[in-house]
């Protein structure tokens, strides 16, 4: 069962034993894309125009 991404189904021969080494497999890190890219330029330039009118707001 070793290196296999599967269930354990009833009682069979590929049931997990004392001593078993158990592999995870990684996952596959996600590139970040052009939309996630703009999100986030989106949301930081709200940010900074909501900080910049509270403070022109309070100069006032």
């Amino acid at each position: 069962m070793n290196g296999q991404v599967t269930k354990v189904k009833g009682s069979g021969k590929k049931q997990i034993e004392p001593g078993c080494e158990i592999i995870v497999p990684s996952k596959v890190k996600k590139r970040t894309n052009m939309g996630d890219i703009l999100g986030y330029a989106t949301s930081f330039s709200s940010l900074g125009l909501m900080i910049a009118s509270i403070a022109n707001l309070i100069k006032k």
